[in-house]
């Protein structure tokens, strides 16, 4: 579960409990179709309800949380149509960003990517999903940061929320990550040949084609998407478990 903070900088309390929040969400610390019990979080937050109120009216318009009438709130399931459209706009604009770095990147830019790999091979050996992810996604941010595209950058994460969730699903299995380190060897060796022609390719298979996966994973999960009306009943404690790792 991540780190309770609710007096962080000049945030609000608003903003600091929409933080915590929005990563036990993406980071499947709570399930998908959760009820959420608003006394049980004030009471783990040790914040008042109105704060609590703030953030998930914007978690709302995230598409993290829905709300029923009569019924409550509860954390949104993964939707596949929404994971496929968060897809093609981060493939999309990587493509075109890949472009512009195969044309400016410098041996610094390479040296991040090998160290960024190197802590993906630890992450894996300790069987550390989310570490492995957040490597994934630094991988991804040289292309942008070295590009000087940080709104690029900022706008494809924001906008990646029921896509993360579904990668960070998927790399709770060894042979995906293993996998998905193989990809990033290669797209570094491409990178330093130049390839631009292979390199969209393998990042259309990298960011892309995942329907194999995905269709494993909903057999595996049906009750997490979209699809399957009976949610679970809220209740307390949710906020001390962890359904990535309770599976």
């Amino acid at each position: 579960m991540p780190t309770k903070k609710t007096n962080k900088g000049s945030q609000t309390a608003g903003e600091n409990v929409y933080s915590f929040l929005r990563k036990s969400i993406i980071e499947l610390h709570v399930k998908p179709g959760q009820a959420i019990n608003l006394k049980d979080l004030s009471d783990f937050l040790k914040v008042s309800r109105s704060p609590i109120r703030d953030a998930l009216i914007q978690l709302e318009k995230d598409g993290l949380v829905t709300t029923a009438p009569q019924k409550g709130t509860f954390v949104s399931k993964i939707d596949i149509q929404r994971v496929s459209d968060e897809r093609f706009l981060r493939a999309c604009i990587e493509e075109r960003i890949v472009e512009e770095f195969l044309n400016i990147y410098t041996e610094r830019d390479i040296d991040r990517m090998q160290k960024i790999i190197d802590e993906q091979e630890t992450a894996a050996a300790a069987g550390d999903a989310r570490a492995f992810l957040r490597l994934d996604d630094k991988m991804h941010a040289v292309f942008f940061e070295a590009t000087n595209h940080p709104f690029c950058l900022n706008a494809v994460m924001n906008m990646s929320s029921h896509y993360y969730r579904i990668r960070l699903l998927s790399l709770s299995e060894p042979d995906i990550q293993e996998q998905t380190l193989n990809q990033h060897r290669e797209i570094m060796d491409l990178v330093l040949k130049k390839d631009a022609e292979k390199l969209k390719k393998l990042l259309d298979i990298h960011i892309i084609e995942k329907g194999a996966e995905v269709n494993k994973l909903k057999a595996k999960h049906p009750e997490i998407f979209t699809g399957v009306v009976t949610p679970p009943p809220a209740k307390r404690g949710i906020w001390e478990t962890d359904f990535l790792k309770s599976r």
